[in-house]
């Protein structure tokens, strides 16, 4: 009986192994340099160091890891070094309002990054960063990225924490039971386990309708903790953790290939600026090294004007000729994708070209596997932008607003300030021998104390509402670069608008339709004509306790 039930144990969990990843054949390889994005450490939610990630990523054949720790931005980032060979980058991933975003290649923010993912956005962009929407597929609704107005520079399109979410949240006893399969495999096949939990992300549509109008570079990331909590299924924060599923398991599993303009030279200054400048160009593709490697892969365009690769922009002139290069063993099948329409597909050669007509189109490949693994892809190339130069349009200027209301007559009648019990603020006028326009002068300190809501706000009264106005303009200028939230206030409902302030006099307008909701379950939009007030907030959205400072701000009026 003993042996039956072993048998039977035995024949069970066979059945239920994934196909072992293929070894293939890299009689040509295409020179790209292997690393992961999107990596924790024990500096936030992940388990290990720095040491212990770039070695797993050592001994995953990876030359380059992009660390990611949770955080407001402030933090200077880790000078690029090598650990176990492997190149190891410091970045950060911020939340927001509308999901998480990655930010690389930025120095540290004057002023903690969150709130508002478009605010978040423009900050990354202005310190000179480079962003990335994290998780978009994500169940889990703050992690997903929503804000897809923001213009953010890049999206993930496949991401393993997501992957295990999706197949947590399922439901039917038949996904249950394949996720246990996948449990149960897992300690004989890691990676392949993982790859099979990926399933096909659903953003290529709004992919597709954003790529047309400008470039947008795809990565994969690996957001790996090397930890997975007890509770409710989290990764992270959870008292009892298991180490599952590994670095190591990850970075077999997934990996990001960049096309670098030459060699790693082994200095970490030098290469970095490589694999940083590869990264913002789009000259990567993704490859779910689960199924099958190490990948060998290429994707070019030719028409008149030359050849370009995938990332690369070319102008539309006559025919257009694509052309794909891989390893992928017969089996596979190649697709190319314009926008979120397949051009051409079927292919199961290593290399073919497709021929079509002159015009514009953002042209994609990816390379599918055979069962169980042809759900998802295992290539994903970044796109080929080929368009038709726009005619250069000459600016119309701003528009002048037909009617203005002042706030503000030199005077402080009908401001005041408002603050928590234990931070400080006043207001007062101000000569700023800069202009003799009458002047604000707002002070603020924010308690020291963890931050726990503490906020200063200057405040006008609107005792006639905002009903004959469609915007709110003012000049403004502070201490310090910082972000302040500006609000309307209609009984205990609030909507707010964050702005950047600069250390120089800022023109600012902002329309009362730009403005945001503060609290779930208040109207989208502002009823303006119940709006008595008009709220210039400092808070720890974006303040630290125990800052202080002066803002000062003159003409602010209401416009229509």
């Amino acid at each position: 009986m003993a042996a039956v039930l072993v048998a039977a144990a035995v024949a069970f969990i066979a059945s239920t192994l994934p196909p072992k990843r293929l070894t293939l054949a890299d009689s040509e390889p295409d020179r790209t340099v292997p690393g992961v994005i999107h990596v924790h450490s024990s500096r936030s939610d992940g388990r290990g160091t720095p040491d212990e990630i770039a070695l797993a990523a050592a001994q995953a054949g990876l030359k380059f890891v992009v660390i990611t720790d949770h955080g407001d931005g402030t933090r200077s980032p880790d000078a690029p070094v090598y650990r176990s060979g492997v190149l190891c980058l410091d970045a950060v991933e911020i939340s927001t309002a509308g999901g998480h975003y990655i930010a690389l290649d930025m120095p540290a923010a004057p002023y903690p990054l969150g709130g508002e993912a478009r605010d978040v956005v423009e900050d990354v962009k202005r310190l000179g960063g480079f962003g990335i929407a994290a998780h978009p597929d994500s169940p889990k609704d703050e992690l997903r990225w929503r804000d897809w107005v923001a213009p953010v520079d890049a999206i993930e399109v496949v991401n393993l924490d997501t992957a295990w979410r999706q197949r947590v949240a399922q439901t039917s006893w038949r996904q249950r039971f394949d996720l246990g399969a996948r449990l149960i495999a897992y300690p004989i096949r890691p990676a392949e386990s993982i790859a099979t939990l990926i399933q096909p992300s659903t953003i290529w549509d709004r992919w597709a309708l954003l790529a047309r109008r400008r470039r947008l570079v795809t990565l994969a990331g690996a957001d790996a903790h090397a930890r997975i909590g007890w509770r409710k299924g989290e990764p992270a924060g959870a008292d009892v953790s298991a180490p599952l599923p590994s670095y190591l398991t990850s970075f077999q599993t997934l990996s990001v290939h960049l096309r670098t303009e030459r060699a790693l030279t082994g200095d970490a200054a030098v290469d970095a600026r490589m694999i940083i400048r590869a990264i913002r160009a789009g000259h990567a593709y993704s490859a779910v090294d689960g199924v099958a490697s190490p990948p060998s892969f290429d994707f070019s365009a030719t028409n008149d004007h030359g050849t370009v690769h995938a990332g690369d922009e070319l102008s539309a002139a006559g025919p257009l000729v694509l052309r794909v290069r891989s390893n992928a063993p017969p089996g596979f099948t190649t697709t190319i994708w314009n926008g979120a329409t397949p051009v051409s597909g079927d292919h199961h050669e290593q290399d073919f070209r497709v021929q079509l007509p002159e015009g514009d189109g953002v042209y994609r490949a990816e390379i599918r596997a055979s069962s169980p693994f042809q759900t998802f892809p295992w290539i994903i190339s970044n796109a080929i932008y080929v368009r038709t130069p726009l005619p250069d349009v000459a600016s119309t200027g701003a528009a002048v607003p037909s009617t203005s209301l002042p706030l503000f007559d030199g005077s402080l009648a009908g401001w005041r300030v408002e603050q928590d019990p234990t931070s400080l603020g006043a207001v007062d006028l101000a000569a700023t021998g800069i202009t003799s326009e009458p002047t604000l002068r707002w002070r603020f300190g924010l308690s020291s104390a963890p931050a726990a809501a503490q906020f200063v706000a200057l405040i006008v009264n609107l005792p006639q509402g905002v009903e004959s106005s469609d915007r709110v303009a003012f000049t403004m200028r502070a201490e310090r670069p910082m972000r302040i939230s500006v609000q309307l206030g209609a009984g205990r409902d609030r909507w707010q608008r964050s702005v950047y302030v600069e250390v120089f006099n800022r023109e600012q307008t902002i329309r009362f339709d730009d403005f945001q909701p503060v609290s779930p379950g208040e109207s989208a939009q502002a009823p303006l004509a119940d709006v008595r007030s008009l709220m210039f907030v400092v808070d720890t959205t974006n303040t630290k306790p125990g800052t202080s400072g002066r803002i000062w701000m003159m003409g602010p009026a209401l416009q229509k």
